[in-house]
């Protein structure tokens, strides 16, 4: 097991960012075919956070990790590590949904990429990790990438325009919403790397909160004629439900050995392998931005790892 890890992790962690981008270009693949139409979203990533949860205790048991993870563990190191990107995450969800129903899809998937530049700062600001003139450059084409695979997506979904108004708030929304996914990309890089946390834990924390949130929150809105949370749940449903949750874990190392910054061109690695899965085994077409969008971000892995920040000369 150690020494699959350690694969895994040479050269800045390239395995795991490769198995994040597989399982993020899957996902929808996986979801599309093995979930019933109508089935709660909440019973899919309250299943998801259990699935990351055993993962989790089930890796650090087998690693035999587990008495060393928890030796000074405390419940209000607990809430301070895990409590503070939980709550960045919740109320970036609630951006998200907000700007969603007032931009329109093209406005929105754009406006959705600056969280590349975003991550960026934040990590600069709190862990202190800066990026290079090129590595700049790369995040914003990579951001370009990123806007253009979005059209595609975009151009599937009919809106109305929206008004003034509705796109003054919008805008702001989908930009709060980017700037909390880079502050809590960066406390959790912080966590891991700076403070050291096991990732494991660490993962488990999350999911254990998000458990907890999704509870309350699905307490709070059921109503008697609702159908049970897992009420159109198959055996195959467990399939993606699993994926989703594993992937989380990876997420986890990954900020740990790698970088939220980096994590970034596995997504769109990934969003492009999503558009490529579709066309394979859907038989849709490729939409012309997603094809040139694959130079663009092959070209933005390739500046962004060839040019890193210049180490600054030792004084005699």
């Amino acid at each position: 097991m150690a020494a699959i890890s350690a694969l895994l992790s040479a050269q800045g962690g390239l395995g795991y960012l490769a198995i994040h981008a597989g399982q993020f270009g899957a996902q929808p693949l996986l979801s599309k075919r093995f979930v019933a139409p109508g089935t709660p979203a909440a019973s899919l990533v309250l299943g998801a956070e259990v699935a990351k949860v055993l993962g989790c205790m089930g890796m650090l048991r087998a690693e035999g990790r587990m008495d060393e993870a928890l030796q000074d563990w405390s419940f209000q190191g607990f809430l301070l590590s895990a409590g503070i990107p939980s709550l960045t995450y919740l109320v970036q969800n609630l951006c998200v949904q907000v700007a969603y129903q007032k931009l329109d899809g093209i406005t929105f998937n754009i406006l959705n990429q600056t969280k590349m530049l975003f991550t960026a700062l934040f990590v600069y600001i709190i862990v202190g990790r800066r990026q290079s003139a090129v590595q700049c450059v790369a995040l914003v084409m990579l951001a370009a990438a990123g806007m253009l695979v979005s059209l595609s997506e975009a151009s599937q979904v009919s809106k109305t325009p929206s008004t003034a108004e509705s796109l003054a708030i919008g805008t702001f929304c989908i930009l709060l919403g980017s700037a909390l996914s880079g502050l809590g990309g960066a406390i959790v890089e912080w966590t891991l790397q700076r403070k050291r946390r096991d990732s494991y834990l660490f993962s488990s924390e999350m999911g254990i909160l998000g458990c907890v949130i999704i509870v309350i929150t699905h307490l709070m809105n059921a109503s008697p004629g609702d159908e049970g949370l897992f009420q159109r749940w198959t055996p195959r449903t467990f399939i993606p439900v699993i994926s989703q949750g594993w992937g989380g874990i990876v997420v986890g190392l990954i900020a740990k050995t790698s970088g939220s910054v980096k994590k970034g061109f596995a997504v769109m690695v990934g969003l492009i392998l999503s558009c490529v899965l579709k066309w394979m085994v859907d038989g849709e077409s490729l939409h012309w931005s997603t094809i040139v969008a694959v130079p663009l971000v092959a070209s933005s892995i390739y500046l962004h790892a060839k040019y890193p920040p210049k180490k600054p000369a030792k004084q005699a």
